[in-house]
């Protein structure tokens, strides 16, 4: 039986049960933040679970997953993966054990009609609840008790958290026939292969409390969870997930572009990579989901060039994976629409991504060589890790090239120097927590203070003081990532808003470390983030980026000269509030009670654009503190400046400070004329909180950059507007103004429609003489009932108005009050109404609006209606 009809035969068995089949939701659960990636078929019902929703009774999908928990198992075992379909049956307080798992049965046996003297179940045994009676007796009516397992809270005891809806499960295994297990007592508890979990029925009947105890739901819910890939298995009978045609597509085109047999332990393992990575990559960018190097699009990214790496080893030379999309198109044609309408999409992020990791892995390969060059019989496993983490080299690949010359690969260190990368993961500022404080301070007592030279040039000769590794251990030599002091350095440390500098550490003109973060934690020894190889005592040369350190200066002096605009347009009640500095944009924060106008903007701008075309000199220099008051200088509310201290003015001079145009106290670093900040773009201004705005916005050549980017897409919208660039604002703002009297035709269209025409419509008098009007308007969304009842309501000085519409097995309604009626609440009457649904209502005395069943016919409401009134 193909896959096709595998998943088609389960959907049509649960139909023919009364369960309304529904179609996968999205890979990104919209409903649930919690979550990276949909990963489970029962996301999408989580409000259902909680009985938060109860517009279901039951459901059955087949769901798309991804999952990457296990992604360093995915191509080394025979069903790990990272995307699969979930095949799922779900009951909200509907059927339980007994339907469940004699549905199961019947599914498996029957219709599927495989054979019931392969399929072994397990249930819960009993621990933190009681044994699962229930589920054993079912079972005993369709195996034999010796085919039935009882295992503990690790495997059949489901939670959703620590605390939290929860139950035990049962589980049903398939036995794909003796693969070899030496174990004499194998059995589904056996790790071997043979016996495969293939159904999943969590019986949840519990809400675990904070303290550990259990109380009863108030409804009993059933989650139901079987792999495709694993049933299909069954199914085709084949010996692992990747043999099915599932995936067979995938690894034989690879196969052939590859020129592999796929015979190798090392070959397979790479054909079930590239293809579970492309199937995962394919869906995750279909979803319009990018490469980047943080959430989802690290995901992506990874899954992308893990399988690039494992193509690599097997020879491929260029970009490829992108030509399997289509494959992944073909396997699941017609059922995942945002495949095929994607295709070309996918196909270029697949290519681009992967030419990225191709010149990545060419910079891995030339540093290997050179390490190679000067080793002996063994490379350590920082100096592997290090090429892993700061070029993506892999480890598979640094084997290989070792192996031809030779050298051995430390292995074992290269783990271990893994796993304290994966324990770091807080951020960099976190690292500098209480438990480093002690070495900081120690630090700071042993060593002088670093000298900073970083104002004058960007290169400096320096000595190593001292190292410290990732654990901030104390170390003479370091290979790979850690942190290094030197006597003097040119490399700015992080303080003021302004971001620490990047660069090289050079020895005899070769770069041995790359900077990539410079902090000062407690203000007197620099401690620079390195990843390289150095050594206590040597002499070696700083040198900071150059064109990152201008294009954060350029950010830096943007700010002081926005901020002297704004004090001298909204007065001396200006104050900063904060603020960041980098070489890709600048972040101000300030204090303003008001919101600018467009007028009073226009003039700030115009001033930061006089100042920096006017070429102002920018001078700095340490002077007494007491000269700030005297010179007028501005500082930051709170801050403890050193004395002396670093004055930054900009025009004039320190001799006549009243022909200034800027002067503050500052220790970042500065272009030396505001002609270099060339100009500033505004890219979002905005209240941050009361009383402090902000502002974000580019200078100097990143505003460059930026002004050219949007050059180029103003172009091309003109192009699409057919107009001249000039003429492409006006051009927007007419056809906006058309949209929008569109928009208001077809509103005022439609609800003349609704109100008028073919709509059941009852009216009545209440006893207190009010009038109601009930109507059902056909084909109404529930968001438009209340501009239906608006509408209605003009016609009447005093009248209650009820509109109801029926949508997707739900009815929804809204009451309103046209005028005032005395002893008559809106709200009241929506409430009652609501619990002759099931439902609920909320709203206003003047206004409510509600939901519930739709079950009733229309005349049986409106007589139910209308006796509740």
């Amino acid at each position: 039986m193909k896959s096709t009809e595998v998943r088609n035969s389960f959907l049509q068995f649960f139909k023919s049960k009364g369960l309304p089949v529904l179609p996968s939701s999205s890979l990104i659960p919209h409903n649930d933040p919690t979550l990276l990636f949909t990963s489970a078929g029962m996301v999408q019902f989580k409000a259902n679970f909680l009985g938060i929703d109860k517009s279901l009774k039951n459901a059955a999908t087949c769901q798309k997953c991804v999952r990457t928990t296990d992604i360093d198992s995915v191509g080394f075992t025979e069903r790990h993966l990272t995307f699969f379909e979930m095949l799922g049956n779900f009951s909200f307080g509907d059927y339980f054990k007994k339907e469940a798992i004699g549905w199961a049965w019947e599914y498996l046996t029957q219709v599927l009609k495989l054979d019931p003297a392969k399929l072994y179940v397990s249930i819960y045994k009993g621990g933190i609840a009681p044994r699962d009676e229930e589920a054993y007796n079912t079972w005993l009516q369709y195996v034999p008790k010796e085919r039935i397992f009882e295992l503990d809270e690790a495997d059949n005891f489901w939670t959703m958290g620590p605390t939290g809806p929860c139950g035990p499960c049962t589980e049903i295994y398939y036995d794909f026939g003796d693969k070899g297990c030496k174990n004499p007592h194998c059995d589904i508890t056996c790790n071997c292969g043979r016996f495969v979990e293939i159904w999943n029925v969590v019986f949840e009947s519990y809400n675990r409390q904070e303290d550990g105890s259990l109380q009863p739901l108030p409804q009993n819910n059933i989650d139901t969870g079987m792999g495709l890939e694993r049933l299909v298995m069954a199914m085709q009978s084949k010996r692992n997930i990747f043999e099915t045609d599932l995936f067979t597509p995938l690894t034989d085109a690879a196969k052939e572009i590859l020129h592999i047999e796929g015979h190798t332990p090392q070959e397979i393992s790479a054909l079930r990579i590239i293809a579970d990575h492309v199937r995962s990559s394919s869906f995750l960018i279909a979803e319009g989901i990018l490469p980047s190097n943080e959430g989802r699009g690290y995901i992506l990214r990874r899954l992308i060039r893990r399988a690039a790496r494992y193509a690599k080893l097997m020879g491929s030379q260029k970009p490829f994976l992108y030509t399997l999309a289509k494959k992944v198109s073909q396997i699941f044609d017609g059922l995942y629409p945002e495949i095929d309408k994607n295709l070309s999409h996918i196909e270029e992020v697949l290519k681009t991504e992967e030419t990225l990791f191709f010149n990545t892995l060419q910079n891995g390969e030339e540093k290997l060589s050179a390490l190679l060059a000067k080793k002996g019989q063994t490379l350590s496993g920082e100096e592997a890790f290090y090429l892993h983490e700061t070029f993506g080299f892999p480890l598979e690949l640094t084997r290989e090239i070792a192996a031809a010359k030779g050298v051995k690969v430390d292995e074992d260190g290269y783990q271990k120097a893994k796993e304290a990368a994966a324990a770091k993961s807080r951020s960099y500022a976190d690292e500098f927590s209480k438990e480093k404080v002690k070495e900081f301070q120690r630090l700071e007592n042993a060593l002088p203070a670093t000298v900073f030279t970083g104002y004058d040039g960007l290169t400096q000769k320096a000595r190593v003081l001292a190292l410290l590794n990732q654990d901030f251990e104390e170390v003479q030599s370091l290979c790979g990532a850690g942190y290094a002091v030197f006597d003097s350095t040119s490399f700015y440390a992080e303080s003021g808003g302004q971001v620490g500098d990047i660069g090289q550490v050079q020895k005899d003109g070769q770069t041995v470390a790359q900077v990539t973060d410079v902090q000062k934690p407690l203000g007197k020894v620099y401690l620079h983030q390195v990843n390289g190889s150095l050594h206590v005592g040597e002499e070696v040369m700083l040198a900071v980026d150059k064109a990152t350190r201008l294009r954060t200066t350029a950010n830096h002096s943007a700010i002081h000269l926005v901020n002297a605009a704004l004090r001298q347009v909204f007065g001396n009640g200006v104050h900063q509030s904060g603020s960041f500095v980098s070489a890709q944009r600048l972040r101000f924060d300030y204090t303003l009670s008001k919101n600018p106008t467009e007028e009073e903007w226009k003039k700030v701008w115009q001033i930061v654009q006089e100042a920096i075309e006017a070429a102002l000199p920018v001078r700095c220099q340490e002077r007494p503190l007491k000269d700030a008051a005297r010179l007028g200088a501005v500082t930051l509310l709170g801050e403890t400046y050193a004395d002396p201290a670093r004055f930054v003015l900009m025009g004039g001079s320190f001799e006549e400070p009243e022909k200034k145009y800027s002067l503050e106290l500052c220790g970042g670093t500065h272009v030396s004329n505001t002609a270099q900040v060339i100009t500033v773009v505004l890219l979002k201004e905005g209240s941050l909180s009361a009383g402090v705005r902000r502002i974000e916005a580019v200078a100097g050549p990143a505003a460059l950059d930026y002004l050219k980017r949007v050059n180029h897409e103003v172009e091309k919208m003109a192009a699409r507007l057919t107009v001249p660039v000039p003429e492409v604002g006006p051009r927007l703002n007419q056809l906006l103004d058309e949209i929008r009297e569109v928009k208001k035709d077809y509103s005022a269209f439609r609800e003349r429609t609704l109100a008028a025409g073919g709509v059941a419509q009852m009216s009545f008098t209440m006893k207190n003489g009010a009038t109601v009007v009930m109507q059902k308007a056909e084909g109404a969304q529930p968001r438009e009932l209340r501009s239906i009842a608006d509408t209605i309501g003009q016609k009447y000085e005093k009248a209650l108005i009820i509109v109801v519409s029926d949508h997707e097995g739900k009815r929804s309604f809204v009451v309103k009050m046209a005028g005032k009626l005395e002893n008559t609440d809106a709200l009241q009457v929506a409430k009652q109404i609501a619990v002759s649904l099931n439902g609920r209502a909320g709203g206003r005395p003047d206004f409510a609006q509600g939901g519930g069943e739709a079950k009733k016919p229309w005349q049986e409401f409106l007589a139910s209606a209308k006796e509740i009134l």
